[in-house]
């Protein structure tokens, strides 16, 4: 009853060409799925079919993509003209989908998509896979893309999604479309499976009560019995099924270097072959990741590879319990691997190693719920035009109120604001952030919005911003259809808001969210705090301000904070985020203490207690952790460096002279200072006071991170 499921090839004749014995290979181990062929049968053959459109969905590791394989053979036994579009491959923009189309099609331009497609018959079938990554251009599909193709085209989509809500509710589109969840295997097609893939009987109930179906599951029972047939299935007793099928699998691994790699690509987001380089310190790691690449459990992108979902939990489940300080260490390499490459890379760069380095803290609790760790295609991100304002303006009253449309009304033109906003495949508002730089505020500005006035005075008043530094507040974001909740735009505007972190002279920061009860959690494990005086509400909805100051502890430390808290344990360990406070200079303040290290520059008891030590200019070389002996020896090779500097500048190089014969390598008083560089007492200490400012100021624009 069970080989009734397999759809073998009914040709007995030896096939000529080896493409014939793949394609007749892969029909003998297909299993199942009767429902979804019979579908498209239905959609493929019809002359005048009722249906243009078959969306399949499902979860990873259902099958889908081994499915549209299939139907893609039974379209070459018909003769039946068929284009394969994989959204893994495409980037999410209108553009890309149409060039790649007509490079599919043969056709010259994308004017001549529709003509290629009636030249290749009455009908043709169009296969777009992973439709999951294209989903910002969903609506484009829905309203313009798929309703312009001949009627020749019959579509199959595979995507992880369910079809939105707008495809459901479209009346054409509900006339004109299939649906088809793809489930697990019944217990029929399962024992079908397995007996296709040459597991005996006697093996059977075992594994179908483990895997219950579950197609990936299935398919590695299946390499492994194949490694060992002698070997009785037996499964632990366990509350997840691939975790205990990885202890069998994995020893088939060639050697523990192969194994590393594995748990590698479990812990990073994408692998490539830098990445398992640096973790495993080796010259090349091509060999580890060609072997990664053939893995059945393994998937790639434009980007690199990853594992399905439940293998890479299972192996991340199975390392932190076998081995968690092998885990740990691991785990610190590849942080530290991108926060090395956080410090050279573009914009567009550091926003996709930003996410790297986000994703390595998905497993701690206090993270997990606050992201939307499903990546839903590339975000189309831009600036505010001024047709945006009429659809920002509808976004803000549906959610926060006529109160809140007025005050981003005050600052939609204002100069010290910028509005970012995230487009679907329309160009119509998704999402929009609006920053406002504080820094550029007048203190006798009227400002029309209660909240960042009560906010900005409060900055000014406690946390004396200083000339050069910048104060930036993210007043307001939210998302057209789901407002603040955790979904694909809410986490792409988190990440352009730790993007901003990075910004040379930023001092303070500060996030307005509403319901700030909820992102509390999140935003203590960043070490980011809530000012509950500055709480304000906007109609019934509560909002609070999240504030950081990054002189306190700048970036680099804060990240190696995270690094630790997303080791997991009790966060109550890394709560004492420095060691010490940092002192946070005037620049009067600071200025006096440049011409008092000056000073001092050999007296190491007079040094220690200079401000300096202190200061973010020293730690930002130093850490937090330094001894007092190398903040003592940073700050005299600041000062050092900054006498080269001025030594270069064809204005101020003579200060330079002047400098280090007083200082650095002096000859004794001053008297004798002039004497030694041959100029009169006076030019000398014009020149002493002319330099010792040029100092002030080059270690003051490094104290801003200018």
């Amino acid at each position: 009853m069970a080989t009734s499921l397999l759809h073998t090839n009914p040709v007995d004749a030896m096939p000529s060409r080896i493409s014939d014995m793949l394609r007749q290979m892969r029909r003998q181990a297909f299993v199942g799925r009767e429902k979804e062929i019979a579908l498209f049968k239905t959609l493929a053959q019809s002359e005048r079919p009722l249906r243009f459109l078959l969306h399949i969905h499902g979860p990873g590791g259902q099958g889908k993509t081994a499915l549209l394989r299939h139907l893609s053979e039974i379209c070459a036994e018909w003769n039946l003209p068929a284009i394969s579009l994989d959204g893994q491959q495409l980037q999410a923009h209108p553009s890309a989908i149409l060039e790649a189309l007509s490079n599919a099609l043969g056709a010259k331009n994308i004017e001549d998509i529709p003509e290629a497609f009636r030249a290749l018959g009455p009908r043709v079938v169009l296969f777009i896979d992973t439709y999951e990554k294209l989903s910002p251009l969903d609506d484009w599909f829905r309203m313009d893309f798929l309703p312009q193709l001949p009627a020749c085209v019959r579509t199959v989509i595979c995507s992880r999604k369910a079809p939105s809500l707008a495809w459901k509710t479209d009346p054409g589109w509900k006339r004109l479309m299939d649906v088809a969840p793809l489930r697990n295997f019944s217990m029929e097609e399962s024992r079908a499976y397995l007996a296709n893939q040459d597991v005996p009987e006697a093996q059977m109930q075992s594994i179908l009560d483990f895997t219950h179906g579950h197609p990936l599951a299935l398919s590695l029972v299946s390499d492994i019995f194949a490694h060992h047939p002698e070997r009785p299935f037996s499964p632990e007793s366990s509350p997840g099924m691939v975790r205990a099928l990885l202890d069998t699998f994995l020893q088939q691994v060639p050697g523990p270097a192969h194994r590393t790699a594995l748990e590698i690509a479990a812990i990073t987001h994408i692998t490539t072959e830098s990445v398992l380089a640096e973790v495993m310190g080796m010259e090349s790691a091509a060999e580890l990741f060609d072997w990664l690449r053939q893995l059945s459990f393994m998937s790639d992108n434009r980007e690199g590879l990853y594992p399905h979902d439940v293998i890479r939990e299972a192996l991340l489940a199975d390392l932190r319990w076998r081995h968690p300080d092998y885990y740990q260490a691991l785990y610190q390499k590849a942080r530290g691997y991108y926060a090395t490459r956080l410090r050279t890379a573009n914009a567009l760069e550091q926003r996709k190693t930003l996410y790297e380095l986000i994703y390595l803290h998905r497993l701690h609790p206090m993270v997990r719920p606050f992201f939307d760790w499903q990546e839903s295609g590339e975000q189309w991100v831009d600036t505010l035009q001024p047709s945006d304002i009429p659809e920002i303006l509808d976004m803000i009253g549906l959610y926060e109120g006529e109160e809140s449309a007025a005050a981003f009304d005050f600052w939609k033109n204002h100069p010290a604001a910028q509005v970012l906003v995230w487009r679907d495949a329309n160009k119509r508002p998704e999402a929009f952030l609006l920053k406002i730089k504080a820094h550029e505020l007048e203190a006798d500005d009227a400002i029309g919005d209660p909240a960042v006035a009560q906010a900005w005075a409060h900055c000014r008043k406690q946390m004396q911003l200083r000339s050069g530094e910048q104060a930036v507040m993210f007043r307001m974001w939210m998302a057209r259809e789901s407002y603040q909740q955790v979904s694909p735009q809410q986490s792409s505007i988190f990440l352009a808001i730790v993007q901003h972190y990075f910004t040379p002279g930023l001092a303070i920061s500060m996030v307005a969210c509403a319901h700030p009860q909820f992102w509390e959690q999140m935003f203590t494990y960043a070490g980011i705090q809530q000012a509950p005086q500055l709480d304000f509400r906007a109609g019934a909805i509560p909002y609070g301000w999240f504030m950081h100051d990054w002189r306190k502890q700048p970036v680099p430390d804060w990240l190696d904070m995270l690094g630790k808290r997303g080791l997991g344990g009790p966060l109550e360990e890394h709560l004492q985020t420095t060691p010490m406070d940092v002192m946070v200079l005037s620049e009067d303040a600071f200025a006096e203490a440049v011409v008092a290290a000056l000073k001092s520059f050999h007296q190491r008891d007079e040094l220690i207690e200079n401000p300096l030590i202190q200061s973010q200019l020293v730690f930002r070389h130093t850490g937090m952790e330094a001894a007092a002996a190398d903040r003592i020896a940073c700050l005299k090779g600041l000062v050092e460096q900054e006498i080269k500097e001025i030594e270069q500048s064809p204005v101020d190089g003579k200060y330079a002279r002047v400098l280090y014969r007083t200082f650095i390598n002096p000859v004794g008083s001053q008297e004798r200072a002039a004497d030694f560089l041959n100029m009169s007492f006076s030019t000398y200490r014009r020149y002493l006071k002319s330099g010792q400012e040029r100092m002030v100021q080059g270690l003051w624009q490094q104290e801003c991170g200018q």
